[in-house]
């Protein structure tokens, strides 16, 4: 690890701790007690985790996907015991964690290795997000809290996703389209000396 990735690190490190005691000072002056300064101290060394190794490893995306799949769920356990509600971790926690864990390597498998333009990226990244984990997530949302499913706002979020991945595509089409046609143009004017 460079001198500056160190220091980078260091100075993380710093800010999530100041934000933690800051949290937890104002927290007991305010309330006497520790009450919601328990969500920081439970999320910001998640945070740490999640994100430090995009500093320190040359695989740093890999490596914090890694680790957010291996925090995520006690991470969402402990979260489960100090909210103030019935217990959400079982029916509501594990499903979605899975969800969009699902969602995170499918995206960045596709950025790493597809040999696709970015607009393509985007565009296919929001349609699976749109047509696939929204759906699920807002199915798992709807179980836990016992409503019936949501059609219209389903088929509103759908459409949206629907619409925009479609225009970035159509861009990025062009876009490419046009960069073809330049070094085309170049290439015979280069032929034609």
């Amino acid at each position: 690890m460079s001198k500056n990735q160190k220091l980078i690190l260091q100075l993380f490190s710093v800010a999530c701790l100041i934000a933690i005691i800051t949290c937890v000072i104002v927290n007991i002056a305010i309330d006497r007690k520790i009450t919601w300064s328990l969500y920081p101290i439970v999320s910001v060394p998640f945070g740490w985790l999640v994100f430090s190794p995009l500093i320190i490893k040359k695989q740093g995306v890999v490596f914090s996907i890694c680790s957010l799949m291996l925090f995520i769920l006690p991470f969402l356990f402990l979260l489960d015991k100090i909210t103030p509600i019935e217990s959400w971790f079982l029916p509501l926690g594990i499903p979605s964690a899975t969800v969009g864990m699902i969602t995170i390597w499918a995206v960045f498998l596709m950025f790493r290795f597809v040999k696709i333009s970015l607009s393509y990226k985007c565009a296919i990244s929001l349609f699976f997000v749109g047509v696939f984990t929204c759906p699920a997530m807002n199915y798992y949302v709807d179980r836990f809290l016992d409503t019936g499913p949501r059609l219209l706002n389903n088929i509103l979020n759908i459409l949206s996703c629907v619409v925009i991945a479609v225009v970035i595509f159509v861009l990025g089409y062009r876009s490419n389209k046009s960069k073809r046609e330049r070094a085309q143009m170049e290439e015979d004017r280069v032929r034609t000396g």
